[in-house]
């Protein structure tokens, strides 16, 4: 019984403290009828569009039919070395960046934002006895980078565009 109690005073304070859970997306996205060029960034473009449909933001069809037209362009990612061994001189961690650049317009062709810079990072350490294991994370690292860069897309045009009626 005092445990139970105990458990829900927690449950209490935590909730009261003002704690809550880091949304994976935005919550919700008021902006309708975009239209995303398809591009030289595609993993990013098909990202972006998957949370776009999850945040509640449509799609146009077409260009004719669209509010704003985005163009997401330049996806590329590097890998660099972050640190090496003191001791045997071998890479100990690794850092990749995912940049991109977005374009926002009217339909008219009058631009929003040109060539706006979108950068991520991470940064992974790296194992010589594990090499295969090492290569698939930082398959799964980029996959992460691709949807924080989404992420980052969208609130970016959430601050830009005005709202959709």
């Amino acid at each position: 019984m005092k445990t139970r109690l105990i458990l829900i005073c927690l449950l209490l304070l935590t909730t009261a403290c003002g704690f809550h859970l880091r949304g994976s997306q935005i919550s919700k996205f008021d902006i309708n009828n975009l239209y995303i060029n398809p591009s030289s960034a595609p993993r990013l473009t098909k990202e972006v569009k998957s949370q776009l449909a999850g945040s509640g933001g449509s799609l146009a069809s077409s260009v004719d039919s669209a509010s704003y037209i985005i163009t997401l362009k330049e996806e590329r990612f590097e890998k660099s070395v972050l640190s090496v061994s003191a001791d045997t001189g071998k890479v100990q961690e690794f850092q990749i960046v995912l940049t991109a650049k977005m374009d926002a317009a009217h339909p008219d062709g009058r631009s929003i934002v040109e060539n706006d810079r979108v950068r991520v990072t991470n940064n992974f350490t790296f194992d010589e006895n594990a090499v295969l294991g090492k290569f698939s994370e930082e398959g799964v690292l980029e996959d992460d980078l691709i949807r924080s860069a989404a992420n980052k897309v969208l609130r970016r045009l959430q601050a830009l565009l005005p709202a959709s009626k």
